[in-house]
């Protein structure tokens, strides 16, 4: 069943139109991420945590089509530092199916997933981790990595070695 928020964000982006909206600029029904396969659109606001990195919020995956499918992920980042020691050497990506956005998930859901995004290259997908390409490109936006990297280009070229 379709939402009338993620209708609307469909109708207002066209079929595949729209721009991805850096998550610290973001609002509710806005899209974070636009793959082939699916648009992810805001549902609940990240809000920071304690621990520096640390975001918790719900997106809505949308599945454009004839028979149109979404689903609402609670979803949770700690993005790391790469080559900072004592911070891993990795960014995490967790989350879960809720039905609302007002649900809080719960660890003893057997639903709940897990991804890590080595900084070597590698991915670890843990439990009924996502397959499609939209937890990375989430990951990116979150982080701040990719092309969400907002920093100045002389602290990015600094941090790249250049």
């Amino acid at each position: 069943m379709i939402t009338p928020l993620a209708l609307l964000a469909t109708l207002a982006g066209g079929c595949g139109g729209g721009k991805e909206i850096p998550v610290q600029n973001a609002r509710e029904g806005d899209l974070l991420v636009k793959t082939a396969a699916n648009r992810v659109h805001l549902a609940r606001p990240f809000r920071r945590g304690v621990p520096n990195g640390l975001y918790s919020g719900a997106v809505n995956i949308v599945t454009p089509g004839g028979a149109a499918q979404e689903t609402l992920h609670e979803v949770n980042s700690v993005c790391s530092v790469e080559g900072v020691p004592g911070w891993p050497d990795y960014d995490n990506l967790y989350g879960q199916p809720i039905s609302t956005t007002a649900q809080q998930g719960s660890v003893a859901n057997p639903s709940r997933w897990q991804i890590l995004f080595h900084f070597d290259g590698r991915i670890e997908r843990i439990g009924k981790a996502p397959e499609e390409e939209w937890p990375s490109r989430l990951r990116d936006n979150l982080c701040r990595r990719g092309d969400f990297d907002d920093r100045p280009q002389a602290v990015r070229d600094k941090a790249a070695g250049s």
